[in-house]
């Protein structure tokens, strides 16, 4: 693929003054198709007419009216039009960020097809470990067109609350999306719920040194706590705590056996600030004391 230099768009480039959330047609800005670019805004891409190829990341797709694209923050892509085709190719390029939605979303606990989204949120952590895009292919074209055509309508006019209503409508269209994906979901079993307990299990083993807790785990991956707490618990056959306690007494093992550091800094440097709890941890999981343990190790050397 051709890696050519990667423009970076700001939001200065197509939003209006003190604005959050901003949407074209591409045809009205020509000059950007065919470059390859990243922007600092989340873009959602809904084509109207015409083939292009789109190019995000290392990916390559063939696009066509009424495919549409969520591309998150910061990832570098192109839309490419291909020659001798009848019509033009033309989209809808809407763009938010994050603050648009200020807390809305993340604190409206009735939207549970939202709220559970884990790629959903992904766009909004801008978390290099999540997915940079989100694809539909061949929706059909009344399913978003509609919605795109309120959304331009109202940004067009400015009309009083338009802010509000474009806010509204937006909602609407992610949850659409996600509906749309949900469906999807379901044939591929817990995919999902997989890739958002790989993500915790690979936190933990990367951050046991620092504070961890299930409800800081489940605000980064914009879940109930105890929803959480129960499909990890389904998955794994067992709970988060017991697997940070599992991952930090390994640790602990590790250190006891090859060092002579002392067993409190053994104990603080694997993420246990309290003593006492540290020691009924140990004991419940191997047996025996830390000190047992060190002692038990060496004689068998």
């Amino acid at each position: 693929m051709n890696r050519e230099e990667i423009r970076v768009l700001t939001k200065e480039d197509f939003f209006r003054a003190g604005e959050t959330v901003h949407i074209q047609m591409s045809d009205e800005f020509p000059d950007y198709i065919g470059i390859r670019h990243k922007h600092e805004y989340i873009e959602v891409v809904y084509v109207l007419s015409g083939h292009a190829i789109h190019e995000i990341d290392d990916k390559v797709y063939r696009v066509k009216q009424g495919d549409l694209f969520i591309v998150n923050r910061n990832t570098p892509h192109v839309f490419r039009c291909e020659e001798g085709q009848k019509e033009p190719f033309v989209a809808y390029d809407l763009m938010f960020t994050p603050e648009f939605f200020d807390s809305s979303i993340s604190g409206y606990h009735p939207l549970d097809a939202l709220n559970q989204s884990f790629m959903f949120h992904s766009l909004f952590s801008g978390r290099k470990e999540m997915p940079p895009f989100f694809s539909i292919s061949g929706s059909e074209y009344a399913a978003f067109g509609e919605l795109f055509h309120k959304i331009f309508r109202e940004h067009s006019e400015c009309k009083k609350g338009y802010r509000e209503i474009i806010r509204a409508y937006l909602l609407e269209l992610i949850i659409t999306i996600f509906r749309l994906d949900e469906a999807t979901a379901k044939q591929e079993g817990n995919l999902r719920i997989r890739q958002v307990v790989d993500f915790i299990l690979d936190y933990i083993n990367r951050n046991y040194t620092s504070k961890i807790s299930v409800g800081q785990l489940a605000q980064m991956v914009y879940l109930n706590p105890d929803y959480l707490g129960r499909i990890f618990r389904d998955l794994t056959g067992t709970t988060i705590t017991e697997i940070i306690q599992k991952v930090r007494i390994e640790h602990v093992c590790a250190l006891l056996s090859s060092t002579k550091q002392s067993i409190s800094n053994i104990a603080s440097s694997c993420g246990f600030d309290d003593m006492k709890f540290f020691y009924s941890v140990f004991k419940k999981r191997m047996g025996v004391l830390p000190g047992e343990y060190r002692k038990q190790f060496q004689s068998n050397q």
